[in-house]
């Protein structure tokens, strides 16, 4: 067996590799992201077998052509002997080849899982094979999200009008995401702030949403009717969906059902504007979150398991 840097045909084989459990994207939205040039030959491997044989993947993700921002996809057939061997194997080469490319690793992956993954004993048995071989190559932080979903044809959530929602420029956001990391329930944003300080975090998010899909023009801040700045909604997009980006509701604001006006103003925002389905996503530890997304109608589609570097 040997780990290479696939060609297009390989690439292409390994997008509809056969996999063992429901720990990885379906094969279809593989080839599309192939094709949009979002996963690329040269920020993967593959491992092939003594006929050529793809049976396994590593192939990682970005937006940006020059440069990958997380490991996108990464498997390994059932009948691989030492699978968890070679899962590892194939890290190891490709951040040997993206490092070697000036890029840094290891960059994060994401394990897609059904809700119910912990009773299904194939799954859950991947799931260990994969943070084992995940913290091997240095992905050692794990974090369990939930996936939610609006989709065209649900009841809209109602406006209730004791919200005033209007632009603001850069410098107010900044303001505004600094404010909110304080005391907030999101993992990412505490682990942060273990690193960095809340002007800095606070500056890495304005660049994060405005290199996303969505429009700088429709972020909002959210604010009572006498002028108090209590929050701020920023819709945004994916390269598939519309997303409900950053939502916040500032320390001392919190627990006033804010939340809620906020996220019925991301939501009518998208779908007002025609869009199929809104994608959201919120972690395990942010019980508040995911209630208010389940009293908007939205729907838990999947869990998501966040390796990430320490």
């Amino acid at each position: 067996m040997r780990v290479v840097q696939p060609s297009a045909a390989q690439l292409a084989s390994a997008a509809t590799m056969a996999v063992a459990a429901e720990t990885s994207l379906p094969a279809g939205e593989i080839v599309a992201e192939i094709e949009a040039g979002r996963i690329r030959p040269e920020w993967s491997v593959v491992a092939v077998d003594e006929s050529d044989a793809v049976v396994g993947r590593a192939l990682w993700w970005g937006r940006d052509p020059a440069v990958p921002i997380a490991l996108d996809v990464w498997d390994v057939q059932a009948q691989v002997r030492d699978r968890g061997v070679l899962a590892e194997t194939l890290l190891a080469a490709g951040h040997e080849v993206l490092s070697s490319r000036g890029m840094a690793v290891p960059l994060p992956h994401t394990v897609r899982l059904p809700n119910d993954w912990r009773d299904r004993a194939a799954v859950a048995a991947e799931v260990d094979l994969k943070t084992r071989a995940a913290a091997g190559a240095g992905l050692t932080r794990v974090n369990e999200r939930l996936q939610f979903q609006w989709d065209s044809g649900r009841v809209l959530p109602t406006v209730r009008g004791s919200l005033v929602f209007a632009p603001a420029d850069d410098e107010t956001f900044l303001r505004l995401f600094a404010a909110a990391a304080e005391g907030s329930l999101d993992v990412m944003t505490r682990r942060e702030l273990e690193a960095v300080s809340a002007d800095e975090l606070a500056r890495a998010e304005l660049d994060y949403y405005r290199d996303c899909p969505g429009e700088r023009s429709w972020w909002h801040t959210a604010a009572t009717t006498d002028g108090t700045v209590v929050g701020l909604a920023i819709p945004s997009a994916t390269p598939t969906n519309r997303n409900v980006g950053y939502l916040a509701v500032l320390p001392g604001q919190r627990g006033r059902g804010f939340v809620d006006e906020i996220l019925t103003f991301i939501t009518r925002f998208h779908a007002e504007q025609g869009a199929p389905r809104i994608t959201a996503t919120t972690d395990v530890a942010n019980a508040p979150m995911a209630a208010a997304f389940r009293r908007a109608g939205y729907r838990c589609t999947e869990t998501r398991l966040d390796l990430e570097p320490a």
